[in-house]
């Protein structure tokens, strides 16, 4: 029988953030039982995607971040109710007892979960053709692809990677993110698994740390956190 299985996954963010991976099954129907604990709003949301993968990508991340709320809110999966915030981003409907964060590309999805302080998440899959310069002034700061030009060829496209996903992770925790932009951003060089924000911090981000995180080859992937934790 097919199962959909969240991962748990080490990082070096607080002992109250959890963090798993979700790896997908292509071949895997929408029909199959593993699938039950949709909504139907989530099953009419998978059917609009044009692409099977990318149904496939959406429901499987939904079910296990279900399973994973389900025990701890002490309800069935399938009771589990999320409705969106005035940002656009997703809650749960009934309590807020665990703030969560979800992404997904390729083969592999991630979901980050706190019942204390607010969590964002994120992961691309590397594409070694990809021409990082042709979005470098939407998502880099001038510093940052001044950076990345020198080194060799073969770590650039790791290095700009490394800048999406954190960046991407870092606004996914505040909610509203950097209204200025990415490229407002700057946490290269990296030095360490702990993301670095350097020159000016905007205020959104004062208090809001990341790291990055061990993804499968040919992927990049980072979770951040609040700093502040809720009373």
């Amino acid at each position: 029988m097919y199962s959909i299985e969240a991962v748990p996954l080490p990082h070096e963010g607080p002992s109250d953030m959890m963090l798993w991976r979700v790896d997908f099954a292509f071949a895997a129907s929408l029909d199959d039982a593993a699938f039950a604990p949709l909504s139907g709003d989530e099953r009419a949301r998978a059917g609009n995607f044009r692409r099977h993968e990318d149904a496939l990508r959406f429901a499987s991340v939904r079910v296990a971040l279900r399973e994973q709320l389900a025990p701890r809110l002490g309800i069935a999966a399938n009771a589990v109710r999320f409705t969106p915030d005035a940002n656009h981003r997703p809650r749960l409907a009934d309590s807020n007892a665990y703030d969560f964060n979800v992404s997904h590309a390729g083969a592999h999805g991630l979901i980050a979960m706190s019942a204390v302080r607010r969590v964002g998440v994120d992961i691309e899959q590397r594409s070694d053709e990809f021409d990082w310069r042709s979005i470098a002034s939407l998502t880099l700061a001038p510093d940052e692809a001044a950076w990345i030009e020198r080194l060799d060829m073969s770590q650039q496209i790791d290095a700009f990677y490394d800048a999406w996903v954190a960046k991407e992770a870092l606004v996914k925790t505040t909610g509203v993110g950097v209204t200025r932009g990415l490229q407002h951003l700057t946490v290269l060089p990296r030095e360490r698994t702990q993301v670095t924000l350097r020159n000016r911090i905007a205020d959104d981000m004062r208090e809001i740390a990341a790291c990055w995180i061990a993804a499968p080859d040919g992927y990049a992937a980072c979770v951040a956190w609040s700093t502040k934790t809720r009373g």
